[in-house]
Formats: structure tokens, C-alpha cells, sequence
């Protein structure tokens, strides 16, 4: 994510932009049965995962959970200990299935697992599991428990004392759970974290085990259990309607995904199986039947069922209102549908722009009261309405504003979407055609520069939160988007409940005061 860091008196200092606490929901695949197999980690992942070993780059052993069951992980996990070069041995055998043996080559010397070696485990020999979310992927990861086994218990009776803590952000972070566990004898102990039910973390979470005794390293992790959350996020509105044009990410929406904008500073969204990101019905986004207006975005497309709406305006119930954009096949490229108010009547219906998988296009609409118009990548597409079609428009005095799928959910495209901008007023075929030559330029900043200084009261580049500082008149004053937090030692952060731009108080102690924004 995208930061600044400014010291100046005290060293005020911004961090990079993270994930502020959201409320999380359980994603779908949380409800779905248990599909056990016994070559497999078993472990409560969601209730529906599965898991094979596989070398790692950073000479561990990670596991890939793989998608199944209509969902797609997005929680990577990997097995280290201290010692660079070494790794927890994971073990596929009938005797001991799918368990990750906790085990060091330096202290075995090549023996396998279950035969006697002389000599103890140093105290506090650490092993590491991390649970990192994918970049951008807007979940959070909680560990509900894990299981302890003594593999080797029935040859003899090797008690085992392990400190095992989960930390936030890496091994050395903040503590959040820790406890100590007692296996011996063949024992299976269920260690419950206590996080069960909390909120989940976008940021890595480390289980820490500290071997601090036993002299037999038949010691294995087993049956993981944790959950993939996702997060409701914002997409953030820089358009001078501000906050109150904000857009809600459905919990699925993946975040921070390379966008159109070809100077290297952007981002879009990820829109697939009935994700969307809505703004609530807001009148200077539906002016009057007869207003000008003009609505602007990108889009990259992956698939196409002939029925997917990256940009969605209506009101789907009864006398139809509003407006709505489909992507239809390649061939046939982009449709936008208008309504007149009788029934699910199409009162404009202009097609045109054809388009290629996995490229971008541009994509925007003008109606300038009586008539409108479609251009597709600075072009005119289309001018001439569909016939049969009444040429009448009934705006809507209700509807939701949605990217990526209708409001409800429904005709989601498969894809990223980006740089949502909706006018009150007709932008010209040479406005349209700047904005996209801006775009594929390497000027950073002034695609945005043109959308603002056109007039814009939504503008969707959904790019990360974003926070820089200035000195007015000797006063600190941040300006953000998103939340700001404040911490005093970067681990500890407290929520401020300001706006932007928010003028720092005058601080009365020496010291450094960090600051970042967050979703």
C-alpha cells in the first residue's frame, strides 16, 4: 500500500496504509461439510479444505489449500523454525496422517522419525506456522485451535513442555494468545487459543512453539484450526460529493489489484460471484429525466455469460428507473440499457466497442437529456438507438449505484473494474478522448487531475487508503482517507474519530506519535 513518512518536531510519523479493525463475516464456505482424506492434514479450515506438502522458496514446507467446493483460499500457510535451513518434517503415513512433525535435521542427523536420538532439544527451540491472507484480498485470518501430538509416546514416556503463543504481524509481534501445553505418552492434546470469535486480523498471525523440554523430538502439530474472514471494507470516494459517495465492498471484493491507470501508482478492484461495491441512493447521482449526466469507467473483463454488469443504476422492481451498463460478448462489446418507466421497457438501448479478454477498456456513457450516446476507449461507439426502443428515460428516485454486479448481487462480471466516475454534466468526445490518452500516458496523477477538474461528484479509482502531512501556519495537519489511527510505539493504535484534513493538538510531551489510514 501507498504511504509517506514525514518527521518534524516530536517526530509525528506516518506509516504505511493497513487494514483498520472492520466487522468481518464468515465467508460462504464456512457452513459447507467437512470433506476429510486421510493423505491430508486434517484440520477445520473453513470445514471444506484440503492440504499436500510441497517445498517452499524460504527452505521450509508449506501447505497449499486447495479450492474446492465453489470457494478459493486465500490463506497461505508455512512451517519454519529458527535455525535457517531447516524445517518441521511433514509427514504423509498411515500411522501418522498428515501431521506436521516438529523436528530439526541438526539434532536428528538424518535419523527418521520414531527412533530413539540421545540428547535433548536446546530450551526454547522454536518452530513457526504462519497464516498470511493474500495481498489485497480483503480477509482476515483467525486460529482457533491445534492439536499436540506425542508421535513417538509408545515407545516410551517423553513428557514435552511447549510455550506456544499467537502474535500479530510476525514471530517477534504482539502477543495475543499464549499458553503452555503438557503431551506425553502418545497423548493428542487440543489446545484452544481463546481467539475463537474475535476479530480476525488482515495482517499475518504467527503460532509460536517453544520445545522447553523433552529429550525426544517426536513432538507433531496436527489439526489446525482456523478461519478465513472476510472483511467489509470502502472503496473511498474522491469526488466532491466526498464520504457520502463512499462504496460499501461486498466481502468478497478483492482490494488493490493492478488497475487502467498505466502510470504505476494505481489500482482496481476484483469483482466476481455476485460481488459488488454500493454507494446508497443519493439524488445528485439521479438528477432529473431531462439533466445532463455522464458516467465513466474501466473495465477487464476475464469471462462473459452475454449478461454481466460492471456499472448498475436501476431499480429492477416494477416500473423500471435508471440506467445500467452489460457487458455482452466480445464480438458484441459494451450495451447500455435505459428505462422509460413502463414495465421493464428499455427506453435507450445503444451497443457498440468490441473488447478482448484480460485487456482493458473504457468505457462511458453521455446523455444530455433527450439523447444519449456510448464511447468506448476515446471513440464513439454508438449513437443510435435500438429499434422498437421509446427514447424516453425515467430516472430513478431510489436505486443503489453498484460496481461489479446489480445491487443484489445479480449479472456480476468476472473481473476488474476501475476509475468509476459519474458527471453532472455531457463531457465532451474531446474531454472523453483526454481522459483516455491521460490514462495509457506516464504522467502520474493526471488522469485523476482531468476526472476532478471535470467536474466528478463520484470518483471510484479504488485505490488504497491514502495519508500525507503538511506544516499550516506551525500546525500539523494530516490529510487522509479512510480511518485514522494513532499509536505512540506502532503496536498499540488507537481509532481517531476526526475527518480529513484533521490538525494535530499540540503535544505536550517529547517523543514520536505514528499515524496511518486504513480501511
Amino acid at each position: 500500500m501507498n504511504s509517506s513518512v514525514v518527521r518534524f518536531l516530536w517526530s509525528f510519523t506516518l506509516v504505511p496504509a493497513v487494514v483498520a479493525s472492520a466487522p468481518a463475516t464468515i465467508l460462504p464456505f464456512e457452513i459447507l461439510p467437512l470433506t476429510p482424506s486421510k493423505s491430508t492434514m486434517p484440520q477445520d479450515y473453513g470445514d471444506a479444505a484440503s492440504a499436500v506438502s510441497m517445498p517452499s522458496t524460504a527452505a521450509g514446507r508449506e501447505n497449499a489449500y486447495l479450492e474446492g467446493n465453489g470457494w478459493t483460499p486465500q490463506i497461505a500457510v508455512s512451517y519454519t523454525t529458527e535455525r535457517p535451513g531447516e524445517f518441521p518434517q511433514y509427514v504423509q503415513s498411515p500411522v501418522w496422517p498428515g501431521v506436521c512433525a516438529l523436528w530439526s535435521e541438526s539434532f536428528r542427523t538424518g535419523r527418521p522419525i520414531g527412533e530413539n536420538v540421545a540428547g535433548a532439544m536446546p530450551t526454547g527451540f522454536a518452530y513457526y506456522v504462519t497464516f498470511a491472507p493474500s495481498p489485497g484480498a480483503n480477509r482476515g485470518v483467525i486460529l482457533n485451535s491445534f492439536v499436540l501430538d506425542d508421535l513417538n509416546g509408545y515407545f516410551d514416556s517423553v513428557p514435552h513442555v511447549v510455550n506456544w503463543s499467537v502474535r500479530q504481524g510476525s514471530a517477534q509481534g504482539p502477543v495475543l494468545a499464549s499458553g503452555t501445553a503438557n503431551v506425553a505418552n502418545g497423548e493428542n492434546v487440543t489446545v484452544q487459543t481463546g481467539l475463537a470469535g474475535t476479530e480476525p486480523g488482515s495482517e499475518p498471525r504467527v503460532l509460536v512453539l517453544q520445545r522447553m523440554s523433552g529429550i525426544e523430538d517426536d513432538l507433531a502439530l496436527d489439526d489446525l484450526d482456523f478461519d478465513e474472514m472476510g472483511f467489509v471494507t470502502t472503496s473511498y470516494n474522491t469526488g466532491s460529493l466526498g464520504a457520502s459517495a463512499d462504496g460499501l465492498n461486498a466481502t468478497g471484493v478483492v482490494l488493490n489489484q493492478q488497475g487502467a491507470i498505466a502510470d504505476g501508482a494505481d489500482f482496481s478492484s476484483y469483482y466476481a460471484a455476485q460481488q459488488n461495491t454500493a454507494i446508497p441512493f443519493l439524488p445528485e447521482v439521479n438528477p432529473p429525466s431531462d439533466a445532463a449526466f455522464t458516467i465513466e469507467f474501466w473495465a477487464r473483463p476475464e469471462a462473459s455469460d452475454n449478461d454481466d454488469a460492471p456499472v448498475f443504476n436501476r431499480v429492477s422492481e416494477g416500473d423500471r428507473s435508471g440506467w445500467v451498463f452489460f457487458q455482452r460478448d466480445q464480438a458484441t462489446g459494451w450495451n447500455l440499457r435505459m428505462y422509460d418507466g413502463a414495465g421493464s421497457d428499455v427506453g435507450w438501448d445503444l451497443t457498440g466497442g468490441r473488447y478482448t479478454f484480460n485487456k482493458w477498456s473504457h468505457v462511458v456513457a453521455v446523455w444530455n437529456g433527450s439523447q444519449a450516446r456510448l464511447y468506448v476507449d476515446g471513440a464513439v461507439a454508438d449513437t443510435t438507438n435500438a429499434a422498437g426502443r421509446s427514447g424516453n428515460y425515467n430516472a430513478s428516485t431510489s436505486a443503489i449505484f453498484s460496481v461489479g454486479s446489480y445491487d443484489n448481487g445479480g449479472s456480476p462480471i468476472n473481473g476488474r473494474v476501475d476509475e468509476v466516475a459519474f458527471y453532472p454534466s455531457v463531457l465532451t468526445g474531446a474531454q472523453i478522448l483526454a481522459h483516455f490518452r491521460a490514462a495509457t500516458g506516464p504522467a502520474a496523477g493526471s488522469y485523476a487531475s482531468l476526472v476532478k477538474g471535470d467536474g466528478a461528484l463520484i470518483y471510484l479509482q479504488q485505490n488504497p487508503p491514502q495519508i500525507s502531512i503538511a506544516t499550516i501556519d506551525q500546525n500539523p495537519t494530516l490529510t487522509f482517507t479512510g480511518v485514522l489511527s494513532q499509536s505512540p510505539d506502532l503496536v498499540s493504535w488507537s481509532v481517531l474519530p476526526v475527518t480529513s484534513p484533521f490538525t494535530v493538538p499540540s503535544v505536550e510531551r517529547p517523543g514520536k506519535i505514528f499515524f496511518r489510514a486504513g480501511r
